[in-house]
C-alpha cells in the first residue's frame, strides 16, 4: 500500500468520533478495499481516492447515515459515561493518595518530635 492510501485510511480513522466493534470492522473492510484498489490502480493519489470513495468526511457521514442516529447517540452517551467514570476514579485515587501522604507525614513529624528514651536493663 502506498503512502497516499495509508494517509487516506488514517484520515478516515481520525474522523470517526467513536470506534466500537462495528466501526473497527467497517474500517478494516474499507482499508482492505482501498488497499486492493491501490494495488490494482498502481501509483495513485489522494484525489483519485477522493473521487472513487469520497472524502473522509463523506465516508464517515455515509457510514453513520446507514447505522442511524439512535446508534450514534447511544454510543456517544456510553462513551461520555465511561469518561466521567474514569475521571471520578482518578479523582478519588488522587484524594486518597493525598490523604495517605498527609497521614504518613503527620506520623513522621510526631516521631521526630519525640525524644529517644533509653531504658537500661541489667540482667544479673
Amino acid at each position: 500500500m502506498n503512502k497516499s492510501c495509508k494517509e487516506y485510511i488514517k484520515e478516515i480513522k481520525a474522523m470517526f468520533p467513536i470506534k466500537g466493534r462495528a466501526e473497527r470492522k467497517y474500517i478494516k473492510k474499507l482499508s482492505i478495499d482501498v488497499e486492493e484498489y491501490c494495488e490494482d490502480a498502481g501509483a495513485i493519489s489522494k484525489e483519485d481516492l477522493y473521487e472513487n470513495y469520497g472524502t473522509p468526511f463523506n465516508v464517515v457521514e455515509s457510514y453513520f447515515s446507514v447505522t442511524g442516529i439512535s446508534y450514534v447517540s447511544k454510543k456517544l452517551k456510553i462513551s461520555k459515561y465511561i469518561k466521567i467514570l474514569i475521571s471520578v476514579i482518578i479523582a478519588i485515587a488522587l484524594i486518597l493518595s493525598s490523604l495517605y501522604a498527609y497521614i504518613i507525614w503527620e506520623e513522621h513529624e510526631m516521631i521526630m518530635r519525640q525524644e529517644m528514651v533509653g531504658v537500661e536493663t541489667v540482667i544479673e
